[in-house]
């Protein structure tokens, strides 16, 4: 009996059943195939695992009826290393899905769930071979690449997150409620993080150092200005200063000027008396215009101030 037949015998109840189905009854779809990338690894490991023991029963594919045929919707490494080995037939549990979305959810959970549980396994493997030594040395990447069977990238993975890690990471990892893969990206990220964070106190530290420069820039520039204000402020009382004492001056001067003018009239007149006296002491000599009891008017040769040169002319006369 076919054992889709048998499914539509027994019905929903089935769901979780683990049966044993012959691998030409197994359809695989795109969608469902192409969600993850089969490793060849371990694939390889697998049939090597299979040809010494058997197709695990504690291992089997899932499968769920579409359309009246069965669909593989995870397991397909093993299902591939099974079909490479020749096999007939397979272990496979069968689920109910509705429809194919539910069956890629569900895939992707499995898949999740048995790579952080590979990774546990992995992991367990990196830390005991870390620890032996080959000829009294440690063992290098490549043989731990060739051992592990891994890529050299993939070591230098483990060894950055075995480093790096917390003690509560390399915890999950151990117990398969993480990847290696899901860790080392929370420490990028955290790395990340701290670097920003440490970049944010460089430019911090930075911008105070360049305020306290401008700052004891500023005060030396204030101080210089201050002073410049202050000799302006100077120079112009200065030159206030000199102005009203300038004007004081020009005063003094208007004033002597004044005094000057006023006795330069007098001198005028008294050169206006002294031609007079002279224009009536004509005929005289001198001694007769000097005498004053010579002239009997208001004008008086002793009330003027004969220079010697006005000797001299009246002696010319």
């Amino acid at each position: 009996m076919k054992t889709n037949k048998l499914f539509n015998l027994l019905g929903k109840n089935v769901e979780g059943k683990i049966i044993k189905i012959n691998l030409e009854e197994i359809t695989t779809l795109p969608e469902l195939k192409s969600a993850f990338k089969m490793n060849v690894d371990v694939k390889d490991r697998i049939k090597v695992d299979i040809s010494d023991n058997g197709f695990n029963k504690a291992h089997a594919v899932h499968i769920f009826l579409w359309e009246g045929k069965w669909v593989l919707c995870d397991g397909h490494t093993r299902y591939t290393a099974a079909k490479e080995l020749g096999l007939k037939s397979i272990w496979a549990q069968v689920h109910c899905f509705e429809t194919i979305n539910q069956a890629l959810l569900y895939s992707m959970k499995e898949q999740f769930n048995r790579r952080n549980i590979e990774d546990s396994e992995l992991f367990k493997q990196f830390e005991i071979l870390r620890q032996q030594e080959i000829n009294g040395k440690k063992i290098s990447v490549e043989e731990m690449s060739e051992k592990l069977h891994k890529s050299r990238r993939h070591i230098f993975k483990l060894q950055e997150v075995f480093a790096k890690s917390s003690k509560e990471q390399l915890k999950s990892i151990r117990e398969g409620t993480s990847s290696i893969n899901q860790v080392y990206n929370e420490i990028k990220k955290q790395e990340l993080e701290e670097a920003e964070k440490s970049e944010e106190e460089e430019i911090k530290i930075a911008k105070k150092e360049l305020e306290e420069v401008a700052v004891e820039q500023i005060v030396p520039d204030i101080e210089k200005e201050a002073e410049i204000v202050v000799e302006k402020q100077v120079q112009k009382e200065i030159q206030k200063k000199q102005r009203q004492l300038q004007e004081k001056e020009l005063e003094i001067k208007q004033k002597e000027a004044k005094i000057s003018k006023r006795l330069s009239d007098k001198d005028i007149l008294l050169i206006g008396a002294k031609y007079a006296l002279v224009q009536k002491a004509k005929g005289k000599s001198v001694d007769e215009i000097l005498n004053a009891e010579s002239f009997a008017d208001s004008v008086k040769a002793s009330d003027i101030t004969f220079l010697d040169e006005d000797l001299e002319l009246l002696k010319a006369m």
